[in-house]
This record gives structure tokens, sequence and C-alpha cells, in this order.
């Protein structure tokens, strides 16, 4: 445990008790507070997972450009999409502020969302708020009660005259983080060229807090401190990261921090570190597991939107608040989702395999995904539907085509483009089959391909900028039908 450990706890315990809720009650079990743990920090391994390979080339605080879209070959996260270009940095405010310079953007959809330890997108600048290009200062703030997380913008809050030219502040509520900016791509042809130069006008720097707020709220996060000295059991492996970084990394919602504090020690987690108390943790990760899966189907976690497709519900995605088990829902199916007012993920369950995400082909047979018109859009908005592989990753084929929507190319049965030039809104068809059965070739350009030999794989539908019809059942999804493979 780092020296300074015990000085900062008892600081944050310090600013915090105010704020904090009674601790819970002492006849919480150790399998309770374990279960708790187990679920609470599971995010934590995703978080790592993504921000080791960024650390290791690039350290914290500093821009990692993506230059290419995502392929097969990308196993970072899962589900990952294959519309924007990413620009990741792993944050780290425990030692002063950082400063993000936004570039205008007029042409495109963009967001730059910030992301707590824990996965949280608790701030996003971009097309839907319609932010102003500028500077942003980034700035730990959960020692302020006064000051929520979020995108604290100084026109809106009348501070303009003591902004510092800033045109507002990101208030991040944990030190440790990620930012993911997301630029969208109009054509993977043309358009790469222009994105670059955005990504390349965005700067990220550090600079020193107020003298007035000096304290170094953490020790600084480093490749060691995500990856040293941990087990290769994942449910120890939850636990130990839990123990290494929550002491430094509060909740989301600061009035949880007594219980949660309570539930680690009961757990086994003392003074950063992890002490098993339970004889079968294996077992136990396994429950916890399923007892997520049951919450994050619960009808009221979800959004029926009809013809099979299911989305959560609109406050349970990106932002979590005290709801851990939907936290580690989310982590563990699309780690670092937005919002609901920048993106919806409606995903279709199979009535023919238990209401399952899981859609089972064999060689002969496809997937015919028939659309009565355009999912309705802002004017910055897009759309696409991604296939990905039993792993959650995308499906490798010839084509290297991962992903159909509105800038692919899609036709009418008669040939015409779906985005042509002219206002036609009329039914169009995804064709989605295994990628070594070529379909004939007025189907090629609607093609999505399936894993080879079929098997199973799932779909995501992914609609950025959506209108409120897209989400209150108004618009009808498209539906799915199992059909024998189209060929020559």
């Amino acid at each position: 445990m780092p020296p300074s450990m015990n000085s900062i706890l008892l600081l944050t315990a310090g600013l915090l008790a105010s704020q904090a809720t009674a601790l819970a009650p002492s006849t919480i079990s150790v399998d309770q507070a374990t279960e708790f743990t187990l679920t609470y920090g599971y995010p934590l391994i995703p978080y790592a997972k993504w921000a080791l390979p960024v650390m290791t080339t690039d350290g914290t605080n500093r821009l990692q450009h993506k230059r290419s879209l995502t392929t097969a070959d990308f196993q970072d996260v899962v589900r990952p999409n294959v519309d924007t270009l990413y620009s990741a940095a792993i944050l780290d405010l425990s030692h002063g502020d950082l400063v993000i310079d936004v570039p205008n953007v007029t042409d495109r959809y963009w967001v730059f969302p910030f992301y707590d330890a824990y996965g949280n997108n608790y701030a996003n600048v971009g097309t839907v708020g319609g932010n102003k290009p500028g500077k942003y200062r980034i700035r730990y703030v959960q020692d302020s009660p006064q000051q929520e997380a979020g995108v604290q913008l100084c026109q809106a809050s009348g501070q303009s005259g003591n902004c510092q030219g800033y045109q507002g502040y990101i208030n991040a509520p944990t030190p440790y983080g990620t930012f993911l900016g997301r630029l969208a791509v109009t054509d993977e042809a043309t358009d790469l060229r222009k994105v670059h130069s955005i990504q390349n006008q965005t700067a990220l720097y550090a600079v020193p807090r107020d003298d007035n707020k000096a304290v170094k709220y953490a020790p600084k996060l480093t490749v060691g401190l995500l990856n040293g000295s941990l087990s290769s059991d994942i449910p120890t492996r939850i636990m130990q990261m839990t123990a290494r970084l929550a002491p430094y990394n509060p909740p989301r919602n600061i009035s949880d921090l007594r219980r949660v504090q309570h539930m680690f020690r009961r757990a086994g987690i003392h003074e950063g570190k992890y002490i098993p108390t339970h004889k079968n943790l294996t077992a136990l990760a396994a429950k916890v597991t399923d007892a997520v899966l049951s919450h994050a189907s619960k009808p009221e976690n979800t959004l029926v939107l009809g013809n099979g497709w299911q989305s959560r519900r609109l406050s349970a995605q990106g932002d979590y608040g005290m709801d851990y088990q939907m936290r580690y829902a989310v982590a563990a199916r699309g780690y670092l989702a937005l919002t609901a007012t920048e993106a919806l993920y409606p995903m279709y369950y199979d009535a023919s395999n238990g209401y399952s995400t899981t859609l089972i082909l064999n060689p002969g047979q496809a997937f015919l995904f028939t659309y009565d018109g355009k999912p309705p859009l802002t004017k910055e908005g897009f759309w696409s539907l991604t296939g990905y592989n039993s792993e959650q990753y995308l499906i490798a084929n010839p084509l290297d085509r991962y992903a159909l929507g509105d800038r692919s190319g899609l036709t009418y049965s008669d040939g015409s483009l779906v985005y042509g030039s002219d206002s036609r809104n009329g039914t169009f068809q995804i064709l989605v089959q295994p990628a070594d059965v070529e379909p004939p070739k007025n189907w090629t350009s609607n093609w999505l391909p399936a894993p080879e030999g079929g098997g199973s794989f799932s779909v995501t539908f992914r609609l950025y900028a959506p209108t409120t019809s897209l989400a209150n059942g108004e618009w009808t999804f498209p539906t799915v039908q199992r059909v024998d493979a189209i060929v020559a």
C-alpha cells in the first residue's frame, strides 16, 4: 500500500461524511457483502483491459488517435462500433487538472464523452449538447459537494466572468477515468483525411490546480497499479482491484460511500488489500453473474421496441448511479456505452432461441432484416447494424464488412440507393448470411456477413443522435425472418 493511503482515506472521509448515509446493518453477511463487492467492482476489469494498451504506449493524460475504423483484429473491448474514429485517453486527475481544447466541428456527428473509473458516462460535449468549440477544464470535484459531476457551462451558469477563458468545466466524480472521443466517418474511402484533421486539432494537456486545491487525491495512475501482482482468477482479481482502486475512487453517488465502504470491510477488504473471507469465490461470482443478468432483463429495466427489439431503459444506460448490477451488465456487454441522449443500442431477441440475443444459423440459412423505412434521426444523426461473433468481437469476413447503415450504399429492391438524392422513404432489407455463402450481386450492397459456416452471433442496432420516436414506440423497428440462404 502506498504510504499516503491512510492520510487520503482520512481526508476523503472527513470531506464526505456530511453527505454519507448510515452504515449498512451489521446483519449483512460475509456472503452478501462479497456478492455486493463483486458486483460493484466488476467494471474495473474492462477498465484495466481498455486502459492498459493506451497507457503502455502513451501513458495517462495524452490523446491516442485511432486513424482507421475498427476491424475484426480489434479486441480491446467487446462489441466495438465501426461508425466512428476513436480518440482515447486515460485520465488521471490525482495530481492536477486537465484542459481539453475542442476544435470547431460542423459537418458531422461528434461527441467527446467522459467516464469515471467504473464506466459511468458522467459528461458529454458534442453535437447533441450543441457545445461550442474551445477549452474545457477537467477537474476532480468530489471533495466539493456544491459542484455536481457533469458539464458545467460557464455561460449557462452565469460564470462567464470567472471562467478564465474556458467554455466550461468537466466535473469528474473520480480522479481516474477515461476519455473516448467519437467522430463519425461519413465515407471511409474519402472522409478519413477530414477526420484526421479534426483529431489533430484536438488537444489535451495538464494544468495545475488552484493553490487551495493542491492536495494529491490519489497515487498517479500507472500500469503497475492496474496490473501488478494481481491474480489471474477473475473473481479474485475483481476483489483485489476493488481493494486497490476504490479507496481513491468513490461511488458515482457519494451518498452511498459509507455503505459501500462497510460492504468492502465485511467482504475482506482492509486498507487497500483483499484478504479472502469466502472459501468458494468462484461459485459466489457465478451467482452474482446470474443475478446481474436477471436484473438487467427485468421489465422495469428494459425498453420494448417491438418486433423482437429491446433496449435498456433510458435511465439505465451510460450513467448508472447506484444501480451497480446494471453497471456490471453494461460493462460486460458494451463497455463505455453512451447515455441515451447520445445513442440507443437496441438488440434483437430471437423468440425461436428462448428470446436470447444469440442468433443461430445453419450453413444454408440466413436472416432477413426488413425495414419499413429509414430510422428517424436528427440532422447530424446516423445508424448502423453491426454483427458480432460468439465472443462479442467483430466477425471476420473476406469483405472486411462489419456493419451496414445509412452510409453503406444500401439499395432498394430496384437497385436505387436508399440514401440517394431523392426523398424516397420505402421498404428495404439487409441480408445477414454466412461469410462463405456469397449472395447474388444484386444483394451484395445489402449483405452483412455472419460467421463462416453459420453458428452463433448477435447484432446491435446503433442509433446516434436519435429522435424521441425511436424510444416511444412511434417508429416500427425492422422485422427479422429466418430464411434459406440466398445464392445465385
